[in-house]
């Protein structure tokens, strides 16, 4: 079975000689192909992520990172619904920064169910918010945007 993802990145490949040249500064476009791969999703993110269409089995892995980013209002779900990369593998005392950059509306991120320990606080919509969370314990954390939970804006950090 041909990965979704190695099949953008030859049509990318592609398309990429004839951009040469040219970037964006849209803060709601991936980087996450400047990163290596993460495979080993556990079961429980992959099942939460289900219905992300941005989450095509697969994560970033930057446990050499003391700090990672992650868009909120990326491109995905049918708007700017989702959060970039949905899935981000980490080592222990690594803090994740979700960054706001205005787009889709108003936005949270919150364990679901209530569930600790993530939470940013109500939605907003902002293009400055950002909300930083140190993760110290190895594990699994899910989270969601609250108001567009049903529309698949969910994210998951690895911290293994």
């Amino acid at each position: 079975m041909v990965r979704r993802r190695a099949v953008l990145a030859a049509i990318g490949g592609i398309a990429g000689g004839s951009l040469a040249g040219c970037s964006s500064d849209d803060p709601s476009e991936s980087t996450e192909s400047d990163y290596p791969e993460y495979t080993d999703v556990p079961d429980e993110a992959e099942e939460y992520l289900s219905n992300t269409s941005n989450f095509d089995g697969t994560g970033v892995e930057r446990t050499d990172a003391d700090e990672v980013s992650v868009t909120v209002g990326a491109r995905g779900n049918t708007g700017y619904l989702a959060f970039d990369p949905a899935v981000v593998a980490i080592s222990p005392g690594t803090t994740i920064v979700w960054e706001w950059n205005g787009r889709g509306g108003a936005h949270n991120v919150a364990s679901p169910d209530d569930q600790e320990p993530l939470y940013s606080g109500p939605q907003v919509n902002s293009d400055s918010e950002t909300y930083a969370y140190t993760f110290e314990e190895s594990g699994t954390y899910l989270y969601v945007c609250d108001p567009h939970r049903i529309q698949g804006m969910k994210g998951a950090i690895v911290v293994v």
